[in-house]
């Protein structure tokens, strides 16, 4: 056990001077094996989409794991802490944390939800066409500009062929590019700015009016006070007809879809879209082929670099896989 956490603390503070995609494949597992273990016992009762939440989108930007490194990491998508697992409240905790994830993966990207999300569009756009379902991805006129929305609704855009494929269409149609997610990775920012492209992180996931019910329902407050109330782990924006037709009132000042397409879109979309025109880069449908037309420099050094050691992890995950040490107990 000291050898375990001797070992531990030296990951640590490896990750106190280096980024967590330096680890070596024992110590990826050692220090996630930690984590998780440290939420279960927190959270009580978890389902893998707050897992995700917690490890991906919460906590030091060093300390995030990348969705797709849990995604090989764990397999399992329900977990109580072995204490409570047993008990009836927390049987019954899981069940509706299972119903409301359940409500989620339905409905993210149903039709009622794309529906939802493209009446927003209508507040500030002409022409609207849906071309794609999941992901939603939306032709429209925006300020007399041909633009094309890709939109993850709850899920993150990541540095893959879907994604470059789709810039690459874009650029070969002339219309601007227009990101929109709960999170867009990190390492695509430097990529969007050098090739003149908007994005727009969420944060959240935008679900129909029931969801509301099925949130509330997710959570437990027990009458002792030896253990803290317990809610479902995650950020969501409920789809009301207040929220989807009343989008440009008042209320909503400080909603990140608003401010968005209310201050910077009409500041900077024309600029923008000129210098994607212009751009002498020829998007590729990859991501390296893409970047290593950038100016060479310490910059885009440092993304190709990012980008191939994360791959590389990957890759040793994909042909080691690993099975966390927390096994599901619902």
């Amino acid at each position: 056990m000291n050898s375990m956490k001797k070992q531990l603390n030296l990951v640590i503070n490896k990750l106190n001077k280096h980024p967590l995609i330096s680890l070596s494949i024992e110590e990826l597992r050692l220090y996630f094996d930690y984590r998780l273990e440290n939420l279960i016992k927190d959270k009580k009762v978890l389902t893998r989409n707050e897992l995700d939440y917690l490890l991906s989108e919460t906590g030091p930007g060093n300390r995030r794991i990348d969705p797709q490194i849990i995604l090989e990491m764990i397999h399992d998508n329900n977990f109580t802490c072995p204490p409570y697992s047993n008990l009836p409240e927390f049987q019954q905790l899981a069940e509706r944390k299972k119903k409301l994830e359940k409500y989620i993966a339905d409905q993210k990207t149903s039709d009622e939800t794309n529906k939802l999300i493209v009446e927003i569009l209508a507040e500030y756009t002409t022409s609207r066409k849906i071309t794609k379902n999941n992901p939603l991805i939306v032709e429209a006129n925006l300020s007399n500009i041909p633009v094309t929305f890709l939109i993850k609704n709850g899920d993150w855009i990541i540095s893959n062929t879907e994604l470059f494929i789709f810039l690459k269409e874009c650029q070969e149609q002339k219309r601007m590019p227009i990101i929109i997610a709960k999170k867009i990775s990190g390492i695509l920012f430097p990529v969007f700015k050098n090739i003149s492209i908007l994005g727009l992180n969420l944060y959240k996931t935008y679900l129909p009016e029931k969801a509301g019910e099925l949130i509330k329902n997710a959570s437990y407050k027990p009458e002792e006070n030896f253990i803290s109330a317990i809610k479902y782990n995650g950020q969501f924006q409920i789809l009301n007809a207040e929220y989807v037709h009343g989008i440009k009132d008042e209320y909503w000042e400080g909603d990140q879809f608003k401010n968005f397409f209310e201050n910077v879109l009409p500041k900077n979309i024309e600029t923008y879209y000129g210098n994607f025109l212009n751009s002498k880069i020829k998007i590729a449908d990859n991501f390296l082929e893409t970047v290593s037309q950038f100016r060479k420099n310490k910059v885009s050094k440092g993304l190709m670099q990012s980008y191939e050691m994360q791959e590389n992890l990957i890759k040793k995950l994909v042909s080691r896989p690993i099975s966390a040490i927390i096994k599901s107990t619902i």
